[in-house]
């Protein structure tokens, strides 16, 4: 059988009732004096004890924690948590007032999700005070911006101002949330939006400012940065167009059209500095890699311009005065010694004389470029390593 609805309590009797348990409470005080007096120098039957209080203080319903874990109230407790919420005892405008005052507890102890739930249980009240309301959408504002629900913020402070447009404290938080977020535009509108109500508004207008200053920089720098792209993309737009002109062979990673991802290198050495355009000659600037594999040695060569030859790149490496390679202290390795070659898609080796020119080497018959980067294998010519790799390769 269905319980009777408890008919709500007008406000004559709530007074009435709150003195009853008052003149209880007295004559409760009242007794218990009187029983104190009776056994002076006794102990109480039932009464705490040092073995047993701890027990006895977490039993008595206002320090019992058993709610925590999901156990029923305490009578005691629960009467006086329905005078707090249960609708039956508590108007709209009361709920909504008694969430606020939790929340604002929570907020204070910087318990800024619990403030949130008691905020928002307020709102459900959905009470008629303009301000309660104003003032619950505000402080849930707050309690978002703490733990970083910067959009959650804002929007609560656009539904704060919906109900007050004057509320200072919801435009101030929504400015600060439009910045936390990066909206400079918008932050100026809320800074606006206070200032026609208090123009001197102190952390208005330096927010304001703030933003003004900021959003012209990262204007400045968006600009600077396309005009960077821009030239990016013109200088390997000159690349690939100077690749196809010089007829240049390249392996492509994923087929069709060339495209700078197929001169990407593939040596550490050589990551940051790939096939480029160069304007003041023109033309295109290589990273080059030279292999000994008498002794399993390379060299790597950062900016290979492509009208350079060999011959003068080999000078600088070995020429006369130049100081010798820890493993060629016999001076093997001179420029009229030196041989060099390609290696062609099918492992044959290309002999590129040294006045060869890089781009000459690189266009030769069977060269496929690789990873943008020539690797030139050298040799002391008629060395016995020499000898050995001519015969395993050109068999």
């Amino acid at each position: 059988m269905s319980q009777e609805k408890k008919s709500k309590m007008s406000d004559a009797e709530r007074t009435e009732l709150m003195k009853k348990m008052d003149e209880d409470l007295e004559e409760h005080f009242r007794k218990l004096e009187e029983k104190a007096k009776e056994r002076e120098g006794k102990r109480m039957e039932g009464g705490w004890t040092e073995e047993n209080w701890e027990e006895e203080m977490q039993n008595h319903p206002f320090f019992n924690q058993g709610w925590k874990e999901g156990k029923e109230l305490p009578p005691m407790m629960k009467g006086l948590q329905d005078l707090k919420y249960s609708p039956d005892e508590n108007s709209p405008e009361e709920l909504a007032a008694n969430y606020k005052e939790d929340g604002n507890f929570n907020f204070k102890c910087k318990k800024y999700r619990f403030a949130i739930a008691s905020y928002t249980e307020g709102l459900k009240a959905k009470g008629s005070d303009v301000l309660v309301n104003t003032q619950l959408l505000t402080n849930r504002a707050a309690a978002q911006y703490h733990i970083g629900n910067y959009r959650s913020s804002l929007n609560d402070c656009e539904a704060a101002v919906s109900h007050t447009p004057d509320h200072m404290k919801a435009i101030l938080r929504g400015a600060q949330c439009a910045f936390a977020l990066k909206n400079y535009a918008h932050c100026q509108t809320w800074c606006d939006r206070g200032l026609k109500f208090d123009p001197k508004h102190a952390e208005l207008l330096k927010l304001r400012g703030d933003a003004v200053r900021i959003s012209k920089q990262t204007e400045r720098d968006e600009r600077k940065r396309a005009m960077l792209e821009k030239k990016k993309k013109e200088a390997e737009s000159k690349v690939l167009d100077l690749m196809k002109a010089r007829g240049i062979n390249v392996e492509r990673k994923k087929g069709g059209d060339l495209c700078m991802e197929d001169l990407e290198p593939c040596h550490p050495a050589a990551l940051h500095k790939p096939v480029h355009f160069d304007a003041q000659s023109g033309g295109l600037v290589f990273p080059v890699l030279f292999l000994y594999p008498e002794f399993g040695e390379t060299d790597f060569i950062e900016e290979w311009r492509e009208h350079e030859s060999l011959q003068d790149h080999v000078q600088v490496m070995f020429g006369e005065g130049v100081e010798r390679p820890p493993w060629d202290m016999n001076k093997r390795y001179m420029p009229e010694n030196i041989v060099a070659y390609l290696e062609s898609q099918d492992e044959k080796l290309i002999h590129i004389p040294l006045q060869f020119t890089l781009v000459q080497a690189i266009t030769q018959k069977g060269f496929l470029l690789k990873a943008g980067t020539p690797n030139f294998i050298l040799f002391v010519k008629d060395s016995k390593t020499h000898k050995n790799f001519l015969e395993k390769h050109n068999a």
